[in-house]
């Protein structure tokens, strides 16, 4: 797994600013893996990352028989679902942040669709909620086996394309407080993206950010 730097944080909490996604792109039927994506990472400012498969994570521990009169209890689905997650996760200012991420294919193009876990402090306290009920997306390209990178959508962008009715997508707006919220549904951000996944004027203007495995 990758670990992303306070860049890339400052980048999605941007992004989720500007539109909101309330529903995961990823679902149960959705959901894939490719181990190109797990390991150690540095992006262009040199700063690490770490991406880690779930059942290799901290987080395993939500699935052990103890836990789950916790956690809620498991269908076979589910279980697999979460196996199939990643954990995100790096350290800066003496913080540690842990994002979740999860990939799909749409038209033979990867996505990367992340939502904030957690932020602790060096106690294991949590210092910042980021935000767990949305979610940014990234359209994810292979340069080479060492090196990815990932288009993040642009909120501003979206926002206005749907505002024009230019494309059609279930979003809430209030103009008096300037908030935006994309309500469809995970089918509808896939349809959404099999239509416009290509349309350069999603990600333009957007981040793109370049990750090289770091050997």
């Amino acid at each position: 797994m990758k670990v992303f730097s306070i860049f890339i944080i400052s980048i999605l909490l941007t992004l989720t600013s500007c539109v909101t996604i309330l529903q995961s792109l990823v679902t149960h039927d959705t959901i894939i893996t490719d181990n190109r994506v797990t390991g150690k990472w540095l992006d262009s400012e040199s700063n690490n990352i770490l991406v880690q498969e779930l059942m290799s994570s901290k987080f395993k521990e939500a699935f052990s028989e103890p836990q789950k009169s916790t956690y809620g209890d498991f269908t076979s689905k589910d279980s697999l679902f979460y196996t199939k997650l990643y954990v995100i996760s790096y350290r800066e200012n003496n913080l540690d942040y842990t994002w979740i991420g999860g990939l799909v294919t749409i038209k033979g193009q990867y996505y990367l669709n992340l939502k904030p876990e957690e932020c602790l402090n060096g106690n294991g306290k949590e210092v910042y909620n980021l935000g767990e009920t949305t979610s940014s997306i990234a359209k994810l390209t292979w340069k080479n086996e060492s090196t990815l990178a990932l288009n993040f959508i642009n909120g501003k962008n979206i926002k206005e394309i749907i505002l024009t009715d230019k494309v059609h997508i279930k979003y809430e707006y209030d103009s008096l407080f300037e908030t935006f919220v994309i309500t469809a549904s995970s089918r509808e951000l896939e349809q959404f993206l099999e239509k416009y996944g290509n349309n350069d004027n999603l990600f333009k203007g957007g981040n793109t950010i370049i990750l090289t495995r770091k050997m």
